[in-house]
């Protein structure tokens, strides 16, 4: 999954000849008349378009995965804190070391009740254990 976070637009990779999940999502999307959340990470962010990127990934002779953009409604870690808590989140910085990598630094508004809400979600997410296979 890429995001243009600029366009609001999402793209998925697709391995899959048949285009995998994101194929039945789609049809079951369209077929059912449904909106699409798009749930992608902000360290999934690119500078770019797109279209043209999935048009330069998909073209005849190509190797590699394709890449799919993807009508529907993205839903990152802003979009995410504005529906919990109602407060404003920014991206304003990206990455570290150190167990940091792929992180992101977002500059919250909101009222006093509304940070404090932001501060329990942030920290009861970063309360959970890491993912393993």
């Amino acid at each position: 999954m890429r995001v243009d976070l600029v366009s609001k637009k999402a793209a998925v990779y697709i391995g899959h000849p048949k285009a995998g999940t994101i194929g039945a999502a789609l049809q079951a999307v369209v077929g059912r008349r449904v909106r699409l959340l798009i749930p992608v990470g902000l360290e999934k962010r690119i500078v770019g378009n797109l279209d043209a990127i999935a048009q330069r990934l998909n073209c005849p002779g190509a190797k590699g995965p394709r890449l799919l953009p993807v009508p529907g409604e993205i839903f990152t870690e802003i979009e995410a804190i504005a529906t919990l808590t109602g407060a404003t989140a920014e991206l304003v910085a990206a990455g570290g070391v150190c167990g940091a990598e792929g992180s992101c630094w977002l500059a919250i508004s909101g009222n006093a009740e509304q940070i404090d809400q932001v501060e329990t979600l942030l920290k009861s997410v970063s309360l959970e254990a890491p993912f393993t296979l």
